[in-house]
């Protein structure tokens, strides 16, 4: 009888650990979201759309690559963008890509959902508990009601939430407390007319923003304009319980400095914090694995902040515990 594992997020770690799992074992997939992909998102706001987690990911290894290659370009292709460098006084300095960076069609999260079409995949489901339950883990929701029964749990959740979440007997619980991560906003921005934007996307120097994209300017996305602001990390950090609104304001006003362009003009306005937006620490593992325990964690706070980490963590575990179970 094949072993029941339960894996806790789908993210790129969570469903790349399902794929090399679900030949060898039971695998249900958990994801609190009504999508799956992490900060691999996408928001829609007809007639907008905003890549409002990760910009791209690039493909530095023979894995990675490998699992792009697989696809169509329907599903992933390279964005070739027009890329510069603002700072305040305005002045653009080009930008060269030396290596493909990629985004998934039609939305970001499209890599995500080409590589979990024959998995089984629970959204809109938060696990709040792990119990034991004999020789299996009993999953709970938040209102403590049953998810199942497994022989093996892995959670490819954030470091914090996977700490709260994995019972004190996993091993490697201590460690997961090292890893770091700083946070960032999201400004969205939609207009009736496209700014005068003259670059495809912009990383910005001594601002609160620290990068802008023409979001409609990538392959496939709608031609409504579309702009994307990403604050930086630090600034992020130290306003993190500031008000919506003056944060929206001090975004707006550094927008405006390096581009000239009064964003508050824009027809459709919004605003998303992303409290995990980037590792600054990171565990220098692969993976972590209690064998004995039969519980196990992955992501891209295990051994790196690119979403090529993330995968690379979750396919690595997969692999590991497909020879382990088989």
């Amino acid at each position: 009888m094949s072993k029941k594992v339960a894996i806790i997020g789908a993210g790129i770690a969570g469903i790349a650990a399902a794929r090399e799992l679900e030949a060898v074992a039971d695998v249900r997939v958990f994801e609190k979201s009504r999508g799956l992909g992490g900060r691999i998102a996408t928001r829609r706001a007809e007639p907008f759309a905003f890549d409002h987690g990760a910009q791209f990911f690039t493909a530095r290894t023979r894995q990675f690559q490998s699992l792009i290659n697989k696809f169509p370009e329907s599903v992933v292709q390279p964005w070739s963008a027009k890329v510069v460098t603002l700072e305040a006084d305005r002045k653009r300095f080009k930008r060269e890509w030396y290596e493909d960076h990629f985004i998934g069609l039609p939305g970001m999260n499209g890599l995500l959902k080409a590589m979990a079409s024959n998995l089984s995949l629970q959204t809109g489901t938060q696990v709040g508990q792990i119990a034991a339950n004999g020789d299996q883990w009993r999953l709970l929701n938040e209102h403590q009601e049953s998810l199942g029964d497994f022989d093996w749990v892995i959670s490819a959740a954030p470091a914090p939430q996977t700490l709260a979440l994995l019972p004190e007997v996993f091993t490697d619980l201590p460690r997961i407390a090292a890893a770091q991560y700083s946070p960032c906003y999201a400004l969205m921005l939609g207009f009736d007319q496209a700014p005068a934007l003259h670059f495809d996307a912009a990383s910005v120097r001594n601002e609160p923003v620290a990068w802008i994209a023409v979001n409609n300017n990538k392959p496939s996305r709608p031609e409504a304009a579309s702009i994307l602001i990403h604050s930086d990390n630090n600034w992020a950090e130290e306003n993190l319980d500031t008000d919506q609104d003056e944060i929206i304001a001090g975004l707006l006003a550094s927008f405006e400095q390096v581009t000239g362009i009064d964003g508050r003009s824009a027809k459709y306005s919004s605003l998303h914090r992303w409290r995990y937006a980037r590792v600054e620490q990171h565990l220098e593992s692969d993976f972590l694995l209690d064998s004995k325990n039969s519980l196990a964690a992955c992501g891209d706070w295990c051994r790196g902040n690119r979403v090529e980490d993330a995968y690379l963590s979750g396919d690595n575990l997969g692999k590991s515990l497909a020879s382990l179970l088989g």
